[in-house]
């Protein structure tokens, strides 16, 4: 093995097939469909998709191995490599969309400074349109074959960033961690946020998150977007279809009074998503994904912040005004810094605040989902940083005219 060099720190599956084939997520826009390239193996992440609901049951597939470490460039070295006018093989640790958006960020930067790289990622899965945003980059959604794989100068593992295997409970900054750790500098941001808004303009509202501690209440969305679109702007609530409290939460949000208010169930695919952030002229929205998207284009907004602290999740991006949770409660204060909601060894599932009990009583992540408890939560029953928000409407609202200027 190369000096600098280790194998990689997550298990791939390698695979073979006796017929061509090929794959695409159907949350992915289609023109990122992989197909076979008559090579003697592939690889896929062991935890993928592909690997855990298809390979086992295709007939023509078989598993050769599922304990496959690629050699990767060791940590300690990335700083100090020079991969100008080298192949460049990212390997994605997860496909959430925030984390993926830091990457982006990063590969941006590392771009910029390498401008002779080739730079490919493997197992983007769900937020390859994500990454479809950087110019000149080859996307691995799902797999790879052998052939392709053997291109490549350098692997980078980026699970083998500190942090990462806590980034579901305690957020992470990854564009600033990776920046820091290949000794990059970041992408210059636009010196100003100026919202400069009209009536007629374009403003987003997107309020669910995939956790409960972050998932805007229904109250306060319904009154944001009733004050905007009186307001006179083409206002549109965009929700989640692919989560499962979806129809509960939007029928407690509750028609609207106002015409000019869309409202729309959810995107095909995370390209479409991307998409209409990129054509907002001002968006207002949830501590999620989406609000991760905007440090893509700079799209002015409001950011509303409970458990995780907006401090950390926007970093050096100054596009949308934080507004955060004020709760403050004998168990715990916003922001406590967990990003998913925690179980007890009994099974009771909450946070701090609502179970009342302290962090070292909720040190698991719930092993099975209750649809029951997270419709409640978003609906009926939110953790205290959340129901705060709606305690605090009235300071919010106001905040929002001042900043769209109303």
């Amino acid at each position: 093995m190369p000096a600098h060099h280790h194998p990689a720190r997550k298990k791939f599956t390698r695979f073979a097939s006796k017929q061509p084939f090929q794959f695409g997520l159907p949350n992915v826009s289609p023109d990122l469909v992989q197909a076979s390239d008559n090579s003697p193996a592939y690889l896929t992440r062991t935890s993928s998709l592909l690997r855990q609901q298809i390979l086992a049951n295709a007939p023509s597939v078989k598993i050769i191995s599922d304990s496959v470490q690629p050699d990767v460039l060791a940590r300690d070295a990335w700083a100090d490599t020079d991969f100008d006018r080298k192949r460049v093989l990212f390997l994605i640790p997860d496909d959430a969309i925030g984390d993926c958006v830091g990457m982006v960020l990063f590969l941006r930067a590392f771009a910029t400074k390498y401008p002779g790289a080739k730079i490919a990622v493997l197992n983007s899965g769900t937020a390859s349109d994500i990454f479809a945003t950087i110019p000149d980059i080859t996307i691995f959604q799902l797999f790879i074959s052998a052939k392709r794989l053997k291109t490549f100068d350098y692997l980078i593992d980026f699970s083998e960033m500190e942090g990462w295997k806590d980034i579901a409970t305690m957020p992470v900054n990854p564009e600033e961690a990776l920046c820091e750790a290949f000794g990059v500098p970041p992408i210059p941001l636009a010196s100003e946020r100026a919202p400069k808004l009209a009536s007629g303009m374009k403003i987003g509202i997107l309020p669910m998150a995939s956790s409960p501690l972050r998932t805007l209440p229904p109250e306060l969305v319904h009154e944001t977007t009733e004050l905007l679109a009186q307001a006179g702007f083409e206002t549109t609530l965009i929700l989640n279809a692919y989560q499962g409290v979806m129809k509960k939460y939007k029928d407690t949000i509750g028609s609207f009074n106002t015409p000019n208010i869309r409202v729309v169930d959810g995107f095909k695919t995370i390209g479409n998503l991307v998409s209409f952030i990129r054509e907002q002229n001002y968006v207002v929205l949830a501590d999620s994904g989406p609000a991760h998207i905007t440090k893509l284009f700079q799209t002015p907004g409001i950011g509303i912040y409970s458990s995780a602290s907006a401090t950390v999740l926007q970093g050096r991006h100054h596009n949308l005004y934080p507004w955060q949770s004020s709760y403050k409660g004998e168990f715990c204060e916003a922001p406590c810094g967990l990003a998913k909601l925690r179980a007890t060894t009994s099974g009771e599932i909450g946070c701090m605040g609502s179970l009342r009990l302290p962090m070292s009583e909720l040190g698991n992540l719930p092993v099975n989902s209750d649809r029951a408890l997270a419709e409640r939560l978003v609906t009926e029953n939110p953790v205290p940083c959340v129901a705060d928000l709606v305690a605090q409407k009235d300071r919010f609202l106001a905040f929002l005219r001042q900043d769209i200027g109303i």
